[in-house]
């Protein structure tokens, strides 16, 4: 049957097709960069969250990829691929973050990711020199252009605008960065557009090319129009919950199984936003706390003042999650 939507398109990555499904058909977790006081780095939450079925993201906004030069981004990788192939977790694909100021920067990146372990990488709009690229799309269209062509792995867009100072591709810009760039095999919308995430899995073929949620607090609307999976940093502290949700989500049979996926989401999207609300310092400091990771982040961030732990611990919505957690394990 012919399509109805005479502009899609699909894009032939040079991946396998199994490795693809799996990014496909997943929840993703951004995982902080835990470093001792001698900058040693541990990744003991990377083990956790893919026992549980969840990809890791390493090196991206989370992982404070800002605060850290180039080595230590490529010992990140090299340390969580490590962590999992020590738990037989061989087949499981890392995804990494190699956004960078300049193209040059952002391929070699790549590059060294590819050859420490990372199976795709996560490129972020360089947001420097937001202002001008902003008015210019041709030159962002080439920046992903000329990245996807020199990575030896699919490069997955990462449109998040809050760590690209402003910059926001819409669904016609995405579209055009696809048709040009076979390697490009998806994109993450941290911007929460629903209606984009739309626009963009209407004209694009799924088959090859994945669609994820931004953040799992709208996991359940963005599967409705097709989306492949979602991103949050929900699953560093209950994993086993958030595949539940993830389950619940892609089977409506009845009224009773949408109502299930219905009050799911609504405590994951509350327990997020309550994660987001107190930012990475928050996240790390409450990690230490429950799970004895180290806690600092990495200057000039600050740890947060008065029991940060504590207040996530006696938030309620996370006290809901936690114990579903334990019930779950």
């Amino acid at each position: 049957m012919a399509s109805l939507i005479p502009n899609s398109i699909a894009c032939r990555c040079p991946t396998s097709t199994k490795q693809l499904q799996i990014v496909q058909d997943s929840l993703l977790t951004w995982m902080p960069t835990q470093s001792t006081p001698n900058r040693s780095i541990t990744y003991q939450t990377g083990t956790d969250v893919a026992a549980a079925g969840i990809l890791p993201v390493a090196s991206a906004s989370i992982g404070e990829a800002a605060h850290l030069n180039h080595s230590e981004r490529i010992n990140v990788i090299k340390t969580l691929r490590n962590a999992l192939n020590s738990i037989d977790l061989h087949e499981t694909p890392i995804v990494a973050g190699v956004g960078a100021p300049s193209t040059r920067e952002t391929i070699q990146l790549a590059r060294d990711a590819a050859a420490s372990g990372a199976e795709f990488v996560l490129v972020v709009p360089p947001g420097y020199y937001a202002r001008v690229l902003k008015g210019n799309p041709a030159a962002m269209h080439k920046f992903f252009i000329d990245v996807a062509a020199a990575s030896p792995v699919p490069v997955i867009i990462y449109n998040y605008p809050a760590v690209a100072s402003g910059i926001d591709l819409d669904s016609d810009d995405v579209v055009a960065i696809a048709r040009a760039a076979p390697n490009i095999c998806g994109i993450m919308l941290s911007c929460g557009n629903v209606g984009k995430l739309a626009r963009i899995t209407t004209v694009v073929n799924n088959s090859s090319f994945t669609t994820l949620a931004g953040f799992i607090d709208f996991l359940l609307p963005s599967i409705c129009v097709g989306s492949a999976g979602a991103i949050s940093p929900l699953p560093n502290i209950a994993p086993e919950f958030c595949m539940k949700l993830w389950r619940a989500s892609r089977g409506f049979d009845n009224a009773v199984d949408r109502q299930f996926a219905k009050e799911l989401q609504g405590l994951a999207s509350l327990g997020e936003a309550a994660i987001i609300k107190k930012g990475l310092s928050g996240l790390k400091q409450f990690l230490s706390q429950q799970f004895g990771y180290p806690a600092a982040p990495r200057l000039p961030l600050p740890l947060l003042e008065g029991d940060v732990s504590a207040q996530l611990s006696e938030n309620q919505h996370i006290k809901d999650i936690m114990e579903l957690e334990k019930d779950l394990n």
